[in-house]
């Protein structure tokens, strides 16, 4: 076998065992509604697992809940009042795809800001700042939601495996031979 061959078939057998993991990597998208937790995984070539086990952690690595998505791939459970930090929720097809999703304390904090908070039975000197944190506290929950479905967008499409992207990396390799095998060639 040529010595020039043999480079061409070590990119080609690492691409063709590159792009089947690609095309197949397992995402998860979560969100906040209120005080309960919704989202769903994904195969970034398509399709959703089925039955898969998934799980909750607080940041100090507690279970909060846990189950098997739908036939949708769809997951939901509540908050506890009080989640300590982060929020990771961890879906495992038990078919080496494991992916997670964490919600960071800032938005779990945003939701429980939209229940209102009891309120006092008498105003106290110094109650216009609670006033204000709470209505931030508002705002940003519902700059949550409403960003929600781009979040859940961008999600999918940053994950989709294109056929563009399949053709430029094929293309790409093709070209560095031609230039390798070009400049080769201006040396004899």
């Amino acid at each position: 076998m040529r010595a020039s061959v043999r480079p061409i078939l070590v990119l080609a057998a690492l691409l063709a065992l590159a792009l089947p993991a690609e095309a197949h990597k397992l995402k998860v998208f979560a969100a906040v509604d209120g005080l309960s937790v919704h989202g769903y995984a994904f195969f970034i070539g398509g399709g959703r697992p089925e039955g898969s086990a998934w799980i909750a952690k607080n940041g100090a690595g507690a279970t909060i809940a846990s189950g098997t998505t739908d036939a949708e791939g769809r997951f939901a459970f509540e908050l506890p009042a009080a989640p300590a930090g982060d929020v990771t929720i961890t879906v495992d097809t038990h078919e080496a795809h494991i992916a997670s999703a964490t919600l960071s304390a800032r938005t779990l904090g945003a939701a429980d800001a939209a229940q209102p908070p009891p309120q006092p039975a008498a105003a106290q000197p110094g109650a216009g700042v609670t006033d204000d944190a709470r209505l931030a506290a508002l705002v940003a929950a519902a700059v949550e939601r409403g960003t929600e479905p781009l979040q859940e967008r961008i999600e999918m499409m940053d994950s989709r495996l294109r056929f563009a992207d399949i053709l430029s990396g094929i293309f790409l390799i093709i070209g560095l031979v031609g230039i390798g095998l070009w400049a080769r060639s201006k040396r004899r």
